[in-house]
C-alpha cells in the first residue's frame, strides 16, 4: 500500500484550486459580466445578473442562471447551472454545481449540487485528470479547511475513492474518508488492489496511511511479480 497515498494528491490540491477560484470570482463580478437582466440596488449596495451570466477572459470562464454580488456584505453567489473553469500552465480546473456561494469576510464558501446532480470538479494536468464529485462541498480558507459530502467519488485514471464524507486540513496535512464503509480501488503497475474500512486516514505530510475500523480488501500482484521474495514482502 506504500504507492496508495499517492492518489490523495488531489485531496491536498482540491480546497486551494476551490477556494482560489472563489476568490477570484468575488473581484470578477464586479468585472465586464453579461446577463439578460441587470439589477443594480444602491442602497443595499447590490448587483444582481439574471439570465445567462457569463464571464470569460484569457483565464476564467464563469456562467450560470444568475450572480448575486452584495458589496456591504462581501457575499457572492452563482445559482443554475453554476459553470467555473480556469486554466493555467497547461492545467485546467472545473467546476460544476446548482448553486455556488463565497462569503469573502468569513472567507468561507461552499458549492451544492442541483437535483439529482452532484458537484463536480475537476482538475486536468498533462500526467492525469482528478475527479472529485459529492452532494456539498464546503471550505475555509482562514482554518484550512476542506469538506465534501453526501456518495463522495475521488478518482483519477487508475484510483477510485468512494465514501460518504471526506475531509482535509491543510493545516494538519491530515486527510479523512468516512462513513457507510469508504472503499478505495485501482491498479498500477504492480498489480491491482481494493481496501474498505470505516474509517481512512492519511498524513499527506508524512505519508502515513491508516484504515481503521474493522479493514479488509485485496492485492493482486502482476504476474511477473509474483515471486516468493515480494510474497514474503506482501505478507510482512
Amino acid at each position: 500500500m506504500r504507492k496508495l497515498f499517492l492518489f490523495f494528491t488531489f485531496i491536498f490540491l482540491a480546497p486551494f484550486v476551490f477556494s482560489q477560484t472563489e476568490q477570484d470570482l468575488s473581484m470578477l463580478l464586479g468585472g465586464m459580466v453579461k446577463s439578460d437582466k441587470w439589477i443594480i440596488r444602491k442602497d443595499s449596495s447590490e448587483e444582481e445578473f439574471i439570465g445567462n451570466v457569463h464571464y470569460e477572459n484569457d483565464m476564467y470562464k464563469i456562467s450560470a442562471d444568475k450572480a448575486l454580488s452584495k458589496r456591504k456584505d462581501k457575499t457572492y453567489e452563482l445559482s443554475g447551472n453554476v459553470f467555473l473553469s480556469r486554466s493555467e500552465d497547461n492545467t485546467t480546473i472545473t467546476l460544476n454545481a446548482g448553486r455556488v456561494f463565497y462569503n469573502q469576510k468569513k472567507d468561507t464558501g461552499f458549492a451544492v449540487a442541483a437535483t439529482k446532480k452532484q458537484v463536480k470538479i475537476v482538475y486536468t494536468t498533462p500526467e492525469n485528470v482528478y475527479t472529485l464529485l459529492a452532494n456539498k462541498v464546503e471550505f475555509s480558507n482562514k482554518a484550512n479547511f476542506f469538506k465534501a459530502k453526501g456518495k463522495v467519488q475521488l478518482s483519477d485514471k487508475e484510483n477510485t475513492l468512494k465514501a460518504d464524507e471526506v475531509t482535509f486540513n491543510r493545516a494538519t496535512g491530515i486527510f479523512e474518508a468516512i462513513s457507510v464503509r469508504p472503499i478505495v480501488l485501482g491498479k498500477n503497475k504492480d498489480g491491482s488492489y481494493a481496501l474498505e474500512a470505516d474509517k481512512m486516514i492519511v498524513n499527506t505530510k508524512t505519508g502515513k496511511f491508516q484504515a481503521t475500523g474493522k479493514p479488509q480488501g485485496w492485492l493482486t500482484m502482476a504476474k511477473d511479480l509474483m515471486t516468493q521474495e515480494n510474497l514474503k514482502k506482501l505478507k510482512e
